[in-house]
């Protein structure tokens, strides 16, 4: 058993500038069954349907998007959390200037062995 902690800190920084229509999206860390992605949407930005692996955690930290799943939609604002299970089609967009935290639970996930 790894008993280590790992963390990851400045995760708003580490978001970065999306290019063109495409938001910045950046792996922030690789932790014991999961993995933590910053994304930066500016007003505008669309992520098309897509579907992850694994299911998701989305939190929005700063900023507004709204997530969609089929016919449903929520609208993430700092501090509201949506979860999503594997391979459901979704779509993320950008109703202002925004940045959220996406956590993959993944239970293959595992820290960078130690060096």
């Amino acid at each position: 058993m790894d008993t280590t902690l790992y963390s990851a800190d400045g995760l708003l920084e580490l978001a970065p500038e999306g290019k063109g229509d495409r938001p910045g999206v950046k792996k922030a860390l690789i932790g014991h069954g999961a993995r933590v992605v910053m994304m930066r949407f500016a007003a505008g930005q669309v992520l098309a349907e897509h579907t992850a692996a694994f299911p998701i955690l989305v939190q929005c930290l700063e900023g507004e998007i709204e997530f969609v799943a089929g016919d449903q939609s929520v609208r993430l604002t700092r501090g509201v959390v949506a979860n999503l299970d594997a391979r459901v089609p979704h779509e993320v967009r950008g109703v202002t200037d925004a940045i959220f935290q996406l956590v993959m639970l993944d239970p293959a996930a595992a820290p960078p062995a130690s060096v």
